[in-house]
């Protein structure tokens, strides 16, 4: 089977008399006459010795892990991933997608064993234009099968019980029922994984549909997999089976999938369940987490009735990501605080601390008497007041203010 590489990796096939091969996903596509995939390149050359070969060539190389035996090769505007070939050991019971022992092979078919399923194991040989398959990876490519390529693939690696999800929902996929099975059973290896990496994982989920614009792939395909092969409890959620509507609904998707797994869920404190999924299961800390919390505090806030003034207070800054979450659950919540925030915007009240004329300085410098606990408290106060009209936003107005009230800061 003749499969199309381009002309710089014929290039690159030269510095390798050994044979150099295209392996994976640019393989796989190929057969099924897509585009859009990683290219993956292999050889039983170390990756020093590639790095030799390669100085002063036309291709600049970059370590991406000297363990791995995994280099970047670039040359214009391509890129390519090389791995050296290798046996990969992993820890009994524990499936963090990182083996334990890395021994390099001159050996195609060992490392071929390593790899995860039979549709990303076909080697495509460059120099001599042909494929090898060991695990009859063409037959279940056209067949359109994920099958794993033996009992521990799933074992050792958690992740690609993801990956295998991802695929099915990108490639309209079937999975083997022994495959599954193996899954189903090793899915709790999951809470082995970094919460970025399955975080990243689910992200592709979410979408898998617009990678290759297949009309019989579906991520809804896709999550409902995630249901049946129970790898929701693998992220601490109490629920196997969650009931999937808003991440149907918004456009993002991941905001729509939090609000599912909230609403299955159902946590006393939205803030400590939120920070546990976020930072814990999916790796997500810093101002990400601040901004999804903050837009997720103010989609139920609005949902719960806060009043109106109380509301825009807090969210105001937020509205725009707020808005279209709620009219995914209801018009009518989001009209109704829609009207008053168009109402702020358009009398240019005063809704932000930030705006008022005066800040925490100002009422130090006048009142060192006053806590600075406080402070937050008082310009809280006189933010209420600017906005009702009971004061104009004036610096003297309000710190006269702080002082006719001063007995009680």
């Amino acid at each position: 089977m003749f499969i199309e590489v381009s002309g710089n990796l014929k290039k690159l096939s030269k510095f390798f008399p050994e044979n150099l091969y295209v392996v994976g996903g640019y393989v796989r596509n190929r057969i099924l006459h897509l585009e859009g995939s990683d290219v993956d390149i292999c050889s039983s050359v170390d990756a020093q010795e590639v790095l030799s070969r390669l100085q002063g060539s036309e291709f600049s190389v970059k370590i991406k892990n000297i363990r791995l035996g995994a280099l970047v090769i670039t040359i214009g505007q391509e890129s390519f991933e090389y791995t050296a070939f290798r046996k990969e050991i992993y820890p009994e019971n524990d499936g963090t997608h990182c083996p334990s022992k890395v021994e390099f092979t001159d050996s195609l078919e060992d490392d071929a064993k390593r790899r995860d399923f039979t549709i990303n194991a076909i080697y495509y040989n460059i120099n001599k234009d042909e494929c090898i398959d060991q695990f009859h990876g063409i037959v279940d490519t056209s067949a359109k099968i994920i099958r794993q390529i033996n009992a521990d693939v799933l074992k050792n690696d958690g992740e690609r019980i993801l990956r295998m999800v991802r695929i099915a929902g990108e490639l309209g996929f079937k999975i083997d029922k022994q495959t599954f099975a193996s899954a189903k059973k090793y899915v709790q290896n999951l809470k082995d994984i970094q919460g970025t990496r399955k975080y990243l994982e689910i992200e592709k989920i979410l979408n898998c549909e617009k990678r290759y614009n297949l009309k019989n792939a579906s991520y809804k395909k896709a999550l409902s997999l995630l249901n049946k092969l129970g790898i929701w409890e693998s992220f601490s959620l109490s629920n196997k089976n969650l009931k999937y509507k808003m991440v149907f609904k918004c456009k993002d998707r991941f905001l729509g999938l939090l609000i599912d797994i909230i609403d299955s869920e159902k946590p006393e404190c939205l803030e400590v369940f939120v920070e546990k999924l976020l930072k814990e299961q999916f790796g997500i800390t810093g101002n990400a987490y601040k901004n999804i919390f903050d837009y997720l505090s103010g989609y139920y806030s609005a949902l719960d009735g806060v009043e109106n003034k109380e509301y825009f207070f807090q969210h105001f800054e937020n509205w725009a990501y707020i808005y279209p979450l709620l009219g995914c659950k209801s018009k009518h919540t989001q009209s109704k605080y829609n009207f008053f925030y168009q109402y702020i915007i358009e009398h240019n009240l005063t809704i932000k601390l930030d705006d008022l004329a005066i800040d925490e300085t100002d009422i130090q410098t006048s009142f060192p008497e006053i806590d600075k606990r406080s402070f937050q408290r008082i310009l809280k106060n006189l933010l209420s007041k600017v906005f009702d009209g009971k004061i104009k936003n004036e610096k003297q107005i309000l710190l006269d203010e702080i002082k006719k009230n001063l007995i009680h800061f």
